[in-house]
């Protein structure tokens, strides 16, 4: 059997997630922590890399990226 919990943070930008398996071996926990970032602060640490923003796309089919958009795949490249 297989549980997962799952905690999302505004204020830090960050996701805490935790999956617990029960097996006849007993219990395994996997946590995962992740800070996430908008596009505008990615293209600033991207900048102070030295890197500028080449291409943004919705997906990997390269849909346009839109205010709509809920997610995103950027191309950087060196100055």
């Amino acid at each position: 059997m297989n549980m997962e919990f799952l905690l999302h943070d505004p204020v830090e930008q960050a996701v805490t997630y935790q999956r617990v398996a029960f097996d006849a071996k007993g219990t395994t926990l996997r946590p995962l922590r992740l800070r996430y970032c908008w596009p505008s602060e990615l293209d600033l640490m991207a900048q102070l890399a030295g890197l500028r923003l080449r291409e943004r796309y919705t997906d990997w089919d390269r849909s346009p990226f839109t205010a709509a958009s809920r997610r995103h795949v950027s191309v950087y490249e060196k100055l």
